[in-house]
Parts: structure tokens; sequence; C-alpha cells
């Protein structure tokens, strides 16, 4: 087994990264590192490690980025471990740079792996790339090391992969999908849903209805100046004053360079003036809701749920696609239209030393966090929350 180490995605060898495919989706994919590498800040770095086997054959890869500090609120380490570290320790984390792995800006990581190989030579392959990141981070001065929003298969390897290292297998967050493939049209999908709801929807898909307003589907190249004023909009309104319509143009410009192909815009019109729009990446049987936008000035009509789920429902999207994946928050709304909530996890290496938490402290952590939110949102998920995969003991 040997581990080659790329500089940059110019040098990466994106066939070989791309013939990985399990634990993959589209945010693993080589087009999404070469996005994910232009968006860094000036002071970060992307490293990208290849495991092969000795035939040469790839058998695991993993994205390493160094920070000055943490990129997004979401991905700071001292906030996410404060419970479970010292306080004087969580203070020291954010006053040295810090590495992620495993992707970084889509909310989700993934470890991409070859098919055909045992589970033998998976943890071999995950040892020999864990072990170039963890010496990674340590070239950075990085106090921590994190891997973030992994689903809990992945991290139980990650956090085996670095048991001597002290890992730390903490409970993030929850991604929603939507079973659209459940479905044949919309009349068996509205007959899904509990009778309280059916109302609901019906009301909403009449209202867009009667609005007047028609959806139309385009390639994101084709559309990029008439989406981005409505993708500034939305984040203007959530409090993202920097994200201009300048910003938005400049990110679906260079998505529309690396995933042009796999790109899907959904564009709700009345007459001939642009009211909202979804992107959606696809790949395999899977869509992928990236971002979208409105018009506020003008009366709401459902847009948004109209877009990310009745039209895509009724338009038999689901004769191809078994799921739409919907990210993170916005919990409620998603789940009250037949959303599936799937837990993510997070495993946090000390880079100079252990991070020193102790068990008992991280399974209570993580018992609390996961029951805490099944009880919150149990009531919302069509037939309840399946908590299997969870960490509730």
């Amino acid at each position: 087994m040997s581990v080659s180490v790329y500089g940059s995605f110019a040098e990466l060898p994106t066939a070989e990264w791309d013939s990985l495919t399990i634990g993959s989706n589209i945010y693993s994919t080589s087009k999404f590192a070469g996005v994910r590498e232009e968006t860094l800040p000036p002071e970060a770095r992307a490293r990208y490690l290849l495991a092969r086997n000795s035939d040469g054959v790839p058998t695991a890869g993993l994205e390493v980025y160094s920070f000055t500090k943490a990129p997004h609120d979401l991905y700071d380490p001292a906030d996410l471990l404060r419970e479970v570290i010292s306080d004087e320790r969580a203070a020291r984390l954010n006053t040295r740079p810090i590495s992620i792995a495993a992707g970084w800006s889509e909310f989700r990581g993934q470890v991409p792996g070859q098919a055909n190989v045992s589970a033998e030579q998976r943890e071999r392959a995950l040892g020999q790339v864990t072990a170039g990141a963890l010496r990674l981070a340590e070239q950075a001065r990085s106090s921590v090391l994190a891997y973030c929003y992994l689903p809990l298969e992945t991290a139980h390897e990650l956090a085996k992969a670095h048991a001597s290292d002290g890992a730390v297998l903490l409970w993030h967050n929850v991604e929603t999908s939507l079973p659209i493939g459940l479905w044949s049209d919309f009349e068996e999908y509205v007959a899904w849903l509990p009778s309280g709801r059916r109302q609901r929807v019906r009301r909403e898909l009449r209202r867009f209805r009667e609005s007047g307003r028609v959806v139309s589907e385009h390639p994101l190249p084709e559309v990029v100046k008439e989406i981005a004023p409505l993708n500034s909009s939305l984040m203007q309104k959530y409090g993202h004053t920097a994200h201009d319509e300048e910003r938005a143009v400049t990110l679906f410009d260079r998505q529309s360079r690396f995933l042009g192909d796999e790109s899907s815009v959904l564009v709700s019109k009345d007459k001939d003036k642009v009211i909202g729009f979804l992107l959606r990446y696809r790949q395999h049987d899977m869509l992928y809701a990236r971002s979208a936008g409105f018009d506020y000035s003008v009366p709401n009509a459902d847009d948004y749920y109209n877009l990310m789920f009745y039209h895509q429902i009724a338009d038999g999207v689901g004769r191809s696609i078994e799921s739409i994946h919907l990210g993170i928050n916005t919990f409620e709304a998603k789940m009250r239209r037949g959303a599936m909530p799937t837990p993510l996890y997070s495993v946090f290496v000390g880079v100079d030393r252990p991070l020193e938490t102790r068990d008992s402290v991280v399974r209570e952590y993580n018992r609390t966090r996961s029951a805490g939110f099944v009880a919150e949102h149990d009531k919302y998920v069509v037939g309840g929350i399946n908590t299997d995969d969870w960490l509730l003991n």
C-alpha cells in the first residue's frame, strides 16, 4: 500500500479519484474538489491523498485542508468540542491553525473508496490516508484535525483509524433527504402523507398554480445571470450581507465550469419575470438540492415548496431518481413534506497532543444531543424517526 500526496487540484489524477465509489456522493467527486479549492481563503491550502494497493489500483482518497481559522462557524472546533474538553484546551484551539479533512463547505464529509476491496484492505487504506492527514496537520501546525458531517459508519471507521491518537467522535447535525423513489406520481405521494398534512400540501400546490407561474428546467450555465440576483436576495434576507449579486455570479460561474454537465436549474416565472429557482446536481440515482433564491418583491405563492417538493414529485422525477438530498437545517419545513433525517457525526483528533476527553462525557453528550433532536422532531417525520443508526445509548 502506498499513498500519494497531491498539492493542488491541477495535480490530482481525477479519473483515479472518481473511480472510488464506496461512500461517494456528488460532493466527493473531483469536480467538487475543484470547486472547493477555488473557494479557499487566500491563506488556506488543499492536499489530496490517494492510497493505492500493490497493483497500483486506487483504494481510498482523502481531502485535507489547512486554515488559519475555521472557514465557517459550523466548522469551529472550539465551539463543537467545548462541552467535552477543558476550557483551557478549547481556548487554545482557536489560537492555532486547524485542519479539516474529508471535505468542507457542503456540510457533508466523505472518504471515497474502491468497491472491490475487502474490509481489511479498506481498513488498511484508511489507516494510510488518515496517518498522512495527521502528518499534514502537524506540518500546518494545526491544533486539531477534524473530519466533519460524516455518516455514522464512516465516523466509526475514522475514529478507529485514529484510536491511538485519542480520536473523539461527536454527534454533529442531521441531513435530510426526500425519498422520491417511493412514489410514482403526485397522488401517491399525497396519500403517503398523514391525513392532517394533505390539505396543506394541496393548498400550497393550488396557490402556486393559481399564481400563473410556470416552471422550466435549464442547465446552470444558461441561467447564471438570471438566478444570481435571486440567490443574493435570499442570502441577504438571512443576514449574509457580503453575499451580493457579484459574489453570487462568481459562485455560479465557478460551479458551471466544474459541474455544468451535472447541473439542473428549476426556474419559476410569471410571464417573463423570474420569480424563483432551485439549483440541483445529479449523480447516478440521486439529486442534490444545492441552492435557491427568490424575488421577495412579489407575493409569495409557496414557490419554495413547489420547486423543492411538489414540482419534482409531480414531474415524475421518482421514476429515475431514488432520493433528493436536501442538506441540513430547516428541519420542520422539510420533514412535514416527507423528508427523512440521517444523523451526521464528526471526528476530532488533537494534533499536538490528545484532546483528553472522558468516554463517559462523550457518550452523554452524544446521547443527549441525538435524543434531543429525536424528541423535538420525531412528530414531523412520516412514520417517526428510525433511530437504529443513532447514538442514543
